[in-house]
């Protein structure tokens, strides 16, 4: 199972005071005019909800490496290892 990932998008709303959804997008192949949105639940590696993942404001571009991860209420998230916010 592959479970290395790295990620590209837009800092969105926190969830569950620990998590932070990243927004990205991409082309449909079938409607080259219509984009695929995504939301992507987050967790920073230190596992609290005093980060940067957190405190960045919403809307900033990040650049995630990390790994995939499942939580009972959350379900498939990734856990970031690092990340690179633009600003």
């Amino acid at each position: 199972m592959i479970s290395s990932v790295v990620l590209t998008g837009y800092l969105d709303d926190v969830l569950h005071e620990r998590f932070r959804l990243i927004k990205t997008s991409y082309n449909d192949t079938f409607k080259p005019d219509e984009d695929i949105i995504s939301m992507i639940p987050t967790l920073y590696w230190t596992r609290d909800n005093k980060n940067p993942l957190i405190n960045s404001k919403k809307g900033a571009y990040i650049v995630i490496r990390g790994h995939l991860e499942s939580d009972s209420v959350i379900g498939l998230y990734i856990l970031a290892e690092t990340i690179q916010l633009s600003k």
